[in-house]
């Protein structure tokens, strides 16, 4: 019996003091949780970190093109923010800044963070702001940097945006955790840790501040891009998109199209447009779902000149021309350039690999007799598709029968140019290798058959399955002008890059520049486009070309120009997505701009001639 009473209380002690020891748990959780956070608030270190001015952009004129202005912005400290002051600091806010929202708010009173932005005080009146920081120690000043691009849309797909970074951007970029901005594109984002500036450092020990680290800026960048260029190059390329929809019937509104001026010596890029565009701005100030989405369906942040692939029609068949010279490779039974071909308005063969038989040149009444001068200057397809017969003829099925690629290759088609800006795309010269890996991999792309005797007529023409961006294009014709594949730049102060060196001689840059004349000159396929400079345009040459796309869209308009031939500067590469015939659109568009850079009179961007 006395063993279960003493067993009994030692039951009910025991209960006791597991209910004492529970009621201790109870209360460190619920009543003294918020003591004890506070307790250890007061002896953690943390930081909170500033956003660092970037680099400001300037032009090749010294003009800046965007720029960083510092704003004082209003923080709220929350270590200071208890239960008791809580709703006097929320009727504060609202009183001072009755444009936030309640629930603007409420995010800023729930927030985790050490401090809060609440708003930026630029517009705000000095009475208020002294006032806040006078009275009450929970609110802080901060000077933030503000990104301007002071040309709004000129420079959008060079300069890039700024935005906050992703968790691979935050792996890949060393300053964007503490500035949390980001280049999202352009120079932006390929300059990234050259621009961003070394972030600045508060030290909080509990709620108040023991150390600052003030941010560092970020460095400037120097760019070879001229500003007046840029515009005459944008308002020509506009102008040149509104002649097409107004002189072709499209199932789609033509939009798009892409314009590069490129220094001949050098391999800066003078002017480089993509159109549509869209004002980088927006993302400072803050763009609305709606607008991102119309600006992306128009595809907009596409940046065409180094991300829109064509096919690049007859402005390909210089890399012909050159191989033709170089390897003494003409029409069957010419043996040099002045040999004439007699161009009836088809070619018909016989090919025993099931390749088109008969094919036909834009001139279906024929050019009449051709040698490699007026194939150019008349764009004769007929003439190159008997040099891509000769190959085939000669070399097919072995190594030698990719000798165009490889001379376009050599050009640095196919290949990235590796100029200063991000996601550039590479292009495409088909080759039997390739086709029998599309057979694979891709094979609704290819017939069964693989490579064949036609895909090479298509090739040498600048048609098929090749693909080019317009900088790839200008850069290609700039390594004929000067023997040297070299990166193009917009930092004047980048390291140059050779990608390769070709073999060309004076002799024939001189017989390439000459026959380049022929195109802009009577009897060219661009004389109609720059008749109207008279005798001016005896000392300027260029292509045209005109590449024909996929089921019902318009074909793809081309023209490279060179602004001189007896001193060539710069080469202009235009481009319309859908815009017709190349000496009709393109053609005018770059003779606009070549008015500009060579100080003539403008005149307006006018149907030239539809010649291919």
């Amino acid at each position: 019996m006395f063993n279960q009473k003493r067993l009994k209380f030692t039951f009910i002690s025991f209960f006791i003091l597991l209910a004492f020891i529970l009621f201790d748990i109870f209360q460190l959780q619920t009543t003294e949780f918020q003591l004890t956070s506070e307790i250890i608030d007061q002896q953690n270190l943390d930081k909170f970190y500033i956003t660092a001015p970037r680099g400001e952009i300037f032009d090749a004129n010294g003009e800046k093109i965007a720029e960083t202005k510092l704003e004082p912005h209003l923080f709220i400290n929350m270590r200071k923010i208890t239960n008791e002051n809580s709703s006097d600091y929320r009727q504060i806010i609202q009183y001072n800044f009755p444009d936030l929202t309640t629930r603007e708010i409420n995010e800023i009173f729930e927030s985790k963070d050490i401090l809060q932005l609440v708003i930026n005080l630029s517009s705000i009146e000095y009475e208020v702001t002294n006032n806040l920081l006078t009275n009450f120690d929970a609110f802080l000043i901060i000077d933030l940097p503000i990104r301007n691009y002071i040309k709004n849309e000129l420079f959008a797909h060079t300069i890039g945006y700024l935005g906050i970074p992703n968790q691979d951007e935050f792996n890949n970029f060393q300053n964007a955790f503490g500035n949390n901005q980001v280049g999202k594109n352009g120079l932006e984002r390929y300059y990234e840790d050259y621009l961003s500036g070394i972030p600045g450092e508060l030290t909080f020990l509990g709620s108040e501040i023991i150390e600052s680290k003030q941010p560092t800026s970020g460095r400037d960048l120097f760019l070879s891009i001229d500003s007046s260029t840029q515009l005459i190059t944008k308002e020509s390329l506009q102008q040149g998109i509104d002649l097409a929809n107004k002189s072709f019937e499209s199932i789609n509104e033509i939009k798009r199209g892409a314009a590069v001026v490129l220094d001949i010596e050098t391999g800066n890029i003078i002017s480089m447009v993509s159109l549509p565009d869209f004002n980088p701005n927006k993302f400072v100030s803050g763009i609305t779902d709606f607008e991102y989405k119309q600006l992306d369906r128009d595809q907009a942040f596409n940046n065409f000149a180094i991300q829109g692939l064509y096919p690049p029609g007859s402005v390909f068949k210089v890399v012909a021309y050159w191989l033709s010279l170089s390897e003494s490779i003409f029409p069957e039974g010419l043996n040099n350039k002045d040999s004439k071909v007699d161009c009836e308005g088809s070619l018909s063969f016989g090919f025993d690999d099931g390749s088109q038989q008969v094919y036909n040149d834009w001139k279906l009444d024929g050019h009449g007799k051709v040698d490699l001068t007026n194939a150019i200057k008349q764009s004769c397809n007929v003439y190159f598709w008997d040099i891509a017969l000769n190959i085939w003829r000669n070399f097919g099925n072995t190594e030698g029968e990719s000798i165009l690629q490889e001379y376009s290759k050599e050009l640095g088609f196919s290949e990235k140019t590796n100029v200063d800006l991000p996601f550039e795309k590479v292009g495409i010269i088909p080759d039997r290798d390739l086709f029998e890996e599309w057979k694979i991999s891709r094979p609704g792309l290819v017939r069964e058959e693989g490579w064949l005797g036609g895909d090479l007529m298509n090739l040498i023409i600048g048609q098929g399955a090749i693909t080019t961006t317009p900088l790839q294009v200008a850069n290609a014709y700039r390594t004929l002008f000067t023997g040297e594949n070299l990166s193009p730049t917009l930092n004047v102060n980048a390291e140059k890059i050779t990608n390769n060196k070709i073999n060309v001689s004076d002799e024939f840059i001189t017989f390439l520049l000459r026959d380049l004349n022929t195109v802009t000159n009577k009897g060219g396929t661009a004389y109609a486009s720059f008749s109207i400079l008279g005798n001016k345009a005896n000392d300027i040459g260029g292509k045209t070309g005109t590449a024909q796309n996929a089921g019902d869209k318009n074909n793809t308009s081309w023209f490279v120009g060179v602004d001189s031939i007896s001193n060539p500067k710069y080469i202009i590469v235009t481009v319309v997505d859908e815009g017709g015939s190349g000496s009709a659109v393109a053609a005018p568009v770059s003779r606009r701009i070549i008015q500009h850079l060579l100080e003539y009179e403008l005149t307006p961007v006018e149907f030239g001639e539809i010649t291919e």
